[in-house]
């Protein structure tokens, strides 16, 4: 996997968590010290042409790309032996890969264990969702699974409070006990979290915005909502 940026790559150096293959500098860039401990035979310095062939012209990848080992996704299994106050976010509909990224940068600032992406209904990740996560993604479990709503109920039976982060709400989000292990299912906007989802729900919330306006990028949703439930977990 590609992945570009400084933040990406400084934080898979210094996190140690996955393979480097190899890494491409721009000629003429000043030096990285946070790949001072890697092998030059690692290192290949070449042009913004040849950087562009690598990855979409698009890209802001300021001097650096790096080839990685895959990303290994978790299984949620794994969340039966986690601790009493671990947080995870299942994500129910995002295919934006920045969306992704933005979230888990988010996430791993408020001490989010992990985020659950379905295999069909969700982006996966991403050279442009690394990017956007800026080195969260060190930070973070990924899970994929093929149900979200088998999923909520083997999460439940793991003996997490399931709540689902919506406008049609009944309660505000700081009104509902967010102590404890806590899943929070964001969507996209549009399709949004799906019926069934909601349905299976121990809660459905919703974030005290502006009557007059009151619809949030799901990325901006979920930093509030990260918020809120880091700030009673602390308490």
């Amino acid at each position: 996997m590609l992945i570009y940026g400084i933040h990406a790559c400084r934080s898979v150096v210094i996190n140690k968590r996955k393979k480097i293959l190899r890494i491409y500098l721009l000629k003429n860039k000043n030096h990285f010290e946070f790949l001072n401990a890697i092998p030059a035979k690692n290192l290949e310095y070449i042009n913004e042409q040849q950087m562009k062939k690598i990855i979409p012209k698009e890209a802001v990848h300021q001097g650096i790309i790096m080839e990685i080992e895959d990303i290994s996704y978790g299984d949620i299994t794994d969340l039966v032996s986690s601790p009493n106050h671990c947080i995870i976010a299942i994500l129910d509909n995002v295919t934006d890969p920045h969306n992704l990224g933005a979230i888990i940068r988010t996430a791993a600032a408020f001490g989010i264990s992990g985020i659950i992406l379905s295999e069909r209904s969700s982006c996966k990740i991403t050279p442009a969702a690394a990017k956007a996560a800026s080195g969260g993604l060190e930070h973070i479990s990924i899970y994929i699974v093929k149900n979200i709503s088998q999923s909520i109920e083997k999460i439940k039976e793991y003996g997490f409070w399931v709540i689902s982060c919506c406008e049609s709400g009944n309660k505000f989000i700081h009104e509902v006990d967010l102590k404890g292990k806590v899943c929070v299912i964001l969507g996209a906007e549009g399709d949004g979290i799906r019926r069934l989802s909601k349905e299976k729900s121990d809660f459905v919330v919703k974030i005290p915005t502006n009557t007059h306006f009151s619809t949030l990028n799901v990325s901006n949703a979920a930093a509030v909502v990260f918020y809120e439930i880091a700030k009673q977990q602390a308490k």
